[in-house]
């Protein structure tokens, strides 16, 4: 029990710090970006460029801050799924996987969907829309240049399978036990710069579990990675 109790105020502490972390960043660059446009910014293009930098630490900011306040209330309790609704998922995902093939070209990445038509669950669609780009964002943040993501969904005799697989850079055997941790990043150096806050994957966990399905990953260094999601119908 005290082994537990340690554990648990151990993943407190460190979710803390991260938190702390991830929000001082932006916010020192707003300052810094604000201090500058007062006192250096001479022309109407300096001063839009300082905006410019603080509007994109204040979305990044924001968005962090949404993803915690949904995850606290997941964790208390208090998000229920409560708009569970027939959905054509093959639709969803062919939708989804349009949008984000135009977000990935930045990164001359090609978001490659195979689906069959007509596949449907009861689930939140919010809640799928969130889980199938958490996953494409992850997989493009660590594509390389050039690559793909695929996106495949099939029915089975009991469940609905979607795998999303990339050959970005992979991900090492001892961090794939980590990855479903808040504010894990295996190397934030290797990705592609994108902004990340850690939190994507923590949120794909539990839409996965609440939606009584599971998600498996499975990666080779170099190679690619490979995520897997089981629902039921």
């Amino acid at each position: 029990m005290f082994d537990k109790l340690e554990g648990y105020f151990d993943n407190e502490k460190r979710f803390t710090a991260d938190a702390s972390h991830e929000l001082r960043t932006p916010a020192a660059v707003i300052l810094a970006q604000c201090d500058y446009g007062l006192e250096h910014a001479s022309s109407m293009e300096e001063t839009k460029e300082s905006l410019y930098k603080i509007r994109q630490q204040a979305v990044k900011m924001s968005a962090l801050i949404s993803n915690l306040l949904t995850l606290a209330r997941m964790d208390n309790g208090q998000f229920q799924l409560e708009n569970l609704e027939r959905i054509n998922f093959s639709e969803l995902v062919e939708i989804i996987g349009e949008q984000q093939n135009e977000m990935a070209k930045d990164k001359k990445i090609s978001v490659i969907t195979k689906v069959q038509p007509d596949v449907f669950l009861m689930a939140d669609e919010t809640m799928m829309i969130r889980m199938l780009i958490n996953l494409i964002e992850n997989a493009v943040q660590y594509g390389k240049e050039e690559g793909w993501v695929k996106l495949s969904l099939e029915k089975k005799e009991n469940h609905v399978e979607l795998t999303v697989a990339d050959n970005g850079i992979g991900i090492a055997p001892e961090h794939l036990k980590r990855i479903w941790e808040r504010f894990y990043q295996v190397d934030p150096s290797r990705s592609s710069g994108r902004s990340n806050t850690g939190l994507g994957l923590a949120m794909v966990k539990w839409i996965v579990s609440a939606h009584k399905g599971e998600i498996t990953v499975k990666s080779q260094p170099g190679e690619g990675t490979i995520f897997t999601v089981k629902l039921p119908f």
